[in-house]
């Protein structure tokens, strides 16, 4: 399930690079405290990895920057989509903006517009466009025994491969056993677009791009509502399906 939020406001000012301030605002929406625990300091677990199976779109509206002092400022309003798995992650967002008039958003108060959920229906074919940007990537030691990350183009193999097993690995920490299908994420991007986004202090390398998913339909409901990539519970990786 997802959640497509519109807020309005007399002022946004955030920093240009505010995915951390998305990701606290959207863990403190979660209107159940052992739910917003388990999200936060557990997840769902396969092996050594642990996915927290939501993601979440840059805010989209009109907005400005400030290059001096490093600001984004939107005007009137944004509309912000939430997507997870878990569709209690949704329900208890819900029941947050339904309660509360006004929300949190860094050092700015947002008004609730509008609510609006969105249900995916089973296909084995899903054309996307990313609504933030997608970040693959490994990591490695180099000579002076310093760990290195090494990003991926989408259309490098290695892209292609690392998404792919991103979302078996998935499945198997939702379902515990091996999917019978399987999924192909093609990459159909012309012209796509590089973006550097620091998080609390990281350099994250990411693509704003086109894909089309082919396979298994619970396989591609898994990608299209918890992301393409790594770091999907930071805001990237978000997907939105196109005609």
């Amino acid at each position: 399930m997802r959640l497509r939020v519109k807020f309005n406001f007399d002022r946004l000012n955030l920093p240009i690079h505010y995915n951390h301030i998305l990701h606290a605002t959207i863990l403190n929406m979660i209107n159940n405290e052992e739910f917003r625990k388990f999200i936060h300091d557990r997840g769902y677990k396969f092996e050594k990895r642990v996915f927290k199976l939501y993601t979440f779109s840059r805010l989209i509206g009109r907005f400005e920057i400030d290059t001096e002092i490093k600001e984004i400022n939107f005007f009137d309003n944004v509309y912000l989509y939430i997507s997870s798995y878990d569709d209690n992650f949704c329900y208890y967002i819900m029941e947050k903006l339904l309660t509360f008039e006004n929300i949190r958003m860094g050092k700015n108060i947002l008004k609730v517009e509008k609510i609006e959920t969105i249900n995916f229906m089973p296909t084995d074919t899903l054309k996307v466009v990313t609504r933030s940007p997608v970040t693959v990537y490994s990591t490695y030691i180099d000579e002076t025994g310093k760990k290195k990350t090494l990003f991926y183009h989408p259309d490098d193999f290695k892209f292609k491969e690392i998404v792919e097993k991103n979302i078996i690995k998935k499945y198997r920490a939702l379902h515990n056993r091996e999917p019978q299908g399987r999924i192909e994420v093609k990459h159909v991007g012309k012209s796509p677009k590089f973006v550097l986004v620091f998080y609390k202090g990281f350099k994250i390398k990411g693509w704003m791009t086109a894909f089309d998913l082919i396979g298994d339909p619970e396989l591609v409901k898994i990608a299209y509502e918890t992301g393409l990539g790594s770091k999907n519970s930071q805001g990237f990786g978000f997907i939105e399906q196109i005609k």
